[in-house]
């Protein structure tokens, strides 16, 4: 069986080919104008010289040019690398050099980033760089180590014309590596099948339809904003809505214009819109998929989207899951508030101690997650040891805490590796998070253990809050003290103008634990 959405986007071209597959800012493109900007884009690698499972890497913000290359890539068989557009020059050349791509597309805005890399880039691979898309326009003069898409594609005309390769269940589709806030990033390997197996999840429970209109605001380069409903989308003739940086206004607007039915936000996006003058104002009705992740989402959260006529739906998993494990269906949104859902149908979850690799199977019991299915990633990219580290007896080893509840519903309490140990007793930094999230004025909060001459470690908070709130460590204690033992409460309040998160929306954990040590 042929998995390859390139296949799938070129039937819907074949079929209704007037059917508007991409708007780009103010920029649209039908099927047919889609598929053939594909094609021709294939042909210029297959002109280059790429071959099966060369890799394609991609270093710039949400474009056009970022679906057409990744779709290309798969035309020909090529691995596509979406880099994470945050990293700093070193950062990107270490991936580089573990990834040796054959073509790295770069994007004008990220041209220094490549050349501050130096001349002879690991793998040597053909640099090109983004020259047609007048959103992110030529800022210095081509060097000799760059060619311009343009004359990229010109090459590419000669070429005869091919159909996509087939892709089977087991070839390699993307290489993704995760953001190693924790440690060293590590390369993901996602198959064709993990992508299909994951989009039977999704339709099987999500209210997902064809023909809808999906918005791409979070980063591409990040498995959620990809594969949650994009690649999908695309490949059952839905419209997407692209843009290339998230603006909270500009979301609200784009679900309003373009009755936007689905959508991948994580809970700092959904908290933005919220707190824009335009919430309130705008109709944002026609959301029906509305899929968040990343992290959970405060119940004060889903009862102001609730009042807007929207039930998010959250879901969990990660970059190896591609993505998602477990989802709540919208109808339980608030019953259920604070779950990350049950499993999807074709992944099996489960609760085990960490130590023991004993199944807890005691409700409310904690554990860490276990996950099983076809859309679970073989492993790491190069990197045997530490694939074997990640998996136990064909189960995925998540690193996520969680418990399941009498009714086989699953909550996540924190990372594995977050976990406070204060005075000898266990805080899950999530946790904390959720009950400050409801205390008056808060945009935004992190909990952080810190090292502790007393206790081990004390909690610390690091919060944002809306300009002229000032809370008193006092306040916030005794707020929080209505939820939480006080064990838990935080010992320190690092009051700062944002919370540092990382491209894919999560809490920078490592940059956060320096504000808390800091103290500014």
């Amino acid at each position: 069986m042929d998995l390859n959405p390139a296949t799938g986007i070129r039937r819907q071209a074949a079929y209704f080919p007037d059917r508007i597959a991409v708007v780009y800012e103010e920029q649209k493109m039908d099927y047919r104008a889609f598929v053939e900007t594909v094609e021709a884009m294939a042909k210029a690698l297959l002109a280059q010289g790429t071959q099966r499972g060369d890799r394609v890497a991609y270093l710039g913000l949400n474009s056009s040019t970022f679906l057409v290359t990744m779709m290309a890539s798969w035309w020909v068989g090529a691995v596509f690398e979406p880099l994470n557009f945050r990293l700093a020059p070193r950062e990107v050349e270490g991936l580089l050099e573990r990834s040796t791509p054959a073509i790295l597309v770069v994007e004008p805005g990220h041209q220094a980033i490549v050349e501050a890399i130096g001349q002879s880039l690991p793998g040597e691979p053909t640099v090109v760089l983004v020259d047609n898309d007048g959103l992110t326009p030529l800022r210095s003069e081509l060097g000799s180590q760059w060619v311009s898409l343009s004359s990229f594609l010109a090459v590419g005309e000669t070429t005869e014309a091919c159909e996509p390769l087939p892709a089977g269940d087991e070839d390699l589709a993307v290489l993704m590596f995760t953001s190693g806030t924790t440690g060293k990033p590590k390369g993901v390997c996602i198959s064709f099948g993990n992508l299909w197996w994951n989009s039977v999840n999704v339709d099987s429970l999500v209210d997902t339809r064809r023909g809808d209109v999906n918005l791409a605001v979070a980063p591409l380069f990040h498995i959620g904003a990809l594969n949650a409903l994009t690649i999908r989308s695309l490949v059952r003739g839905g419209t997407t809505v692209v843009r290339r940086a998230f603006d909270p206004r500009q979301a609200l607007r784009d679900i309003e214009e373009f009755g936007v039915s689905q959508a991948f936000l994580v809970p700092a996006q959904l908290s933005a819109m919220q707190q824009t003058e335009d919430f309130p104002v705008r109709d944002i009705s026609s959301l029906r998929a509305l899929i968040c992740a990343g992290a959970p989402v405060p119940p004060v959260l889903l009862r102001q989207y609730q009042a807007k006529g929207v039930f998010v739906q959250q879901a969990w998993g990660l970059t190896e899951t591609s993505p998602f494990a477990t989802y709540l269906p919208a109808e339980l949104t608030h019953q259920k508030a604070g779950s990350c859902g049950i499993p999807m149908p074709y992944t099996q979850v489960r609760i085990v101690d960490p130590v023991t690799f004993v199944e807890v199977t005691e409700p409310g019991a904690r554990g860490e997650m276990w996950v099983k299915g076809p859309n679970v990633t073989s492993g790491y990219w190069n990197d045997p040891e530490a694939t074997v580290q990640a998996f136990h007896k064909g189960w995925f080893r998540t690193g996520d805490i969680g418990y399941k509840d009498e009714s086989g519903y699953f909550y996540i309490v924190d990372r594995l590796k977050d976990m406070i140990i204060t005075g000898g007793e266990n805080v899950y930094p999530a946790e904390v998070e959720r009950a400050l999230m409801e205390f008056p004025g808060v945009l935004d909060v992190a909990v952080v253990g810190v090292e502790d001459a007393q206790w081990g470690e004390s909690v610390v908070a690091v919060m944002s809050c809306r300009d002229g709130e000032v809370p008193a460590i006092e306040d916030v204690r005794a707020f929080a003290g209505d939820y939480l033992a006080r064990y838990k409460l935080p010992k320190k309040l690092v009051l700062v103008g944002s919370v540092p998160r990382n491209g894919a929306g999560k809490l920078d954990k490592q940059s956060i634990r320096q504000l808390a040590v800091d103290g500014k």
